[in-house]
């Protein structure tokens, strides 16, 4: 037996009807007819008999139909599965990020896809960016970001944005009412820094030696989120990505731009031995969109010029 036979018993076993199962198979009755009879004959037994017109199943063939259409039924979801997979509407995607940008930012760039596609799963690790490499080289994820290049055959990078890092005071701080931050400003102020290991530990420090100021470190924390946990809540200023800090608003913590200007990129790093997904594929245009907000070279305002990287 084979499929288009099964496909025309379903159909008349529907329909009640020869002539309708044509139609909805798009082939002639005597046709279906023909693979009627030579599904009978690979069965071993009668599939229908005739009563006054009508095509009549026999309780063996009724036996048989509850099996085929079961078989139909799976048939269906994997065209619905297909058809999401082709819409990008399913699939299972594996993400790793510097605690930066997987703390929150994540959540709030893919927050509104996720909402609208329920059939996709996405899973999210905080790693450093060396070991997102690591994970993207092994083919342990399909997604990696990294504020931090790597060059390997086995990773596909691409630079998605430069961006430049901002001040984060508290909103009743007297800095707050300043349109640009010098890092003179920060002079004596308490300071809120980061752990050694941070990525961008040694970009901030640049720019304080540039300017020969002294950092007043009152707190050391392990992520830039707490960092402006710590602003929200009075304790000091700090020098953070743009994007983090998504879930204060101006009332309880005020972002400037800092002179000089203080840059990092970030990667979207893939596996170079296998295509992505595409599901992968919809994820990495939305990060892509969404980064490429903060983007200095992108970022509109006439202060830019103000804030020119400047030379030791």
């Amino acid at each position: 037996m084979n499929i288009r036979q099964l496909e025309a018993f379903h159909a008349v076993m529907e329909t009640g009807s020869v002539t309708l199962a044509g139609e909805r198979l798009g082939i002639s009755q005597p046709a279906v007819s023909k693979l009627l009879k030579s599904f009978s004959e690979n069965c071993g037994f009668r599939l229908f008999t005739r009563s006054g017109g009508r095509m009549l199943p026999t309780s063996d063939a009724q036996l048989l139909a509850s099996e085929v259409s079961r078989l139909f039924s799976g048939t269906d979801r994997i065209q619905k599965l297909a058809r999401a997979v082709r819409d990008r509407e399913w699939g299972e995607v594996t993400i790793a990020a510097p605690p930066a940008l997987s703390a929150r930012f994540l959540a709030h760039a893919l927050g509104p896809l996720m909402a609208a596609q329920k059939n996709m799963h996405i899973s999210i690790t905080s790693q450093s960016s060396p070991r997102v490499a690591e994970l993207v080289e092994g083919q342990q994820i399909d997604i990696g970001l990294s504020v931090q290049p790597f060059e390997h055959p086995n990773v596909r990078s691409e630079l998605v944005m430069r961006f430049a890092m901002i001040c984060a005071l508290p909103a009743a701080h007297p800095l707050a009412s300043k349109r640009l931050i010098r890092v003179e400003d920060l002079k004596d102020e308490p300071f809120v820094g980061l752990a050694r290991d941070d990525c961008s530990i040694m970009t901030i420090d640049r720019a304080f030696q540039l300017r020969g100021v002294q950092k007043r470190a009152v707190v050391e924390v392990p992520m830039s989120e707490t960092a402006c946990d710590f602003v929200a809540g009075g304790a000091g200023v700090s020098i953070v990505p743009p994007f983090v800090g998504l879930g204060y608003g101006e009332d309880k913590l005020v972002r400037r731009p800092i002179v000089p200007l203080t840059t990092m990129n970030v990667w979207i790093m893939l596996p170079a031995s296998r295509p992505p997904s595409l599901a992968a594929e919809r994820i990495v245009e939305v990060l892509r969109a969404k980064l490429q907000r903060y983007d200095v070279d992108m970022a509109e305002g006439g202060n830019a010029a103000d804030r020119r990287p400047e030379r030791a």
